[in-house]
């Protein structure tokens, strides 16, 4: 099996914008300045830990709405259906 790493790509804008985010995040909340290293091995490790968790979530989340508006077509389909004449 993959690691997280090869599964969840992020684009290197966002993932530098993540970064700044996570960043922030320690100034606001505990007060602390970390560097870009710390705050991108910190991402590289939730990615690693929980990444995987999350995409999946996701994955299921996009396959409940797509079920539903499949299920919506069906039934447009049949309210659209004409009655044969025989």
């Amino acid at each position: 099996m993959k690691n997280n790493k090869e599964i969840i790509k992020i684009e290197k804008e966002k993932k530098l914008e993540m970064i700044n985010q996570i960043k922030a995040f320690f100034i606001d909340n505990r007060g602390e300045e970390i560097g870009d290293l710390q705050a991108e091995l910190l991402l590289d490790f939730l990615i690693e830990k929980v990444g995987a968790g999350i995409y999946n979530q996701a994955l299921n989340d996009a396959l409940y709405w797509f079920k539903n508006r499949i299920s919506d077509l069906e039934v447009d389909y049949y309210t659209l259906e004409k009655k044969e004449n025989r």
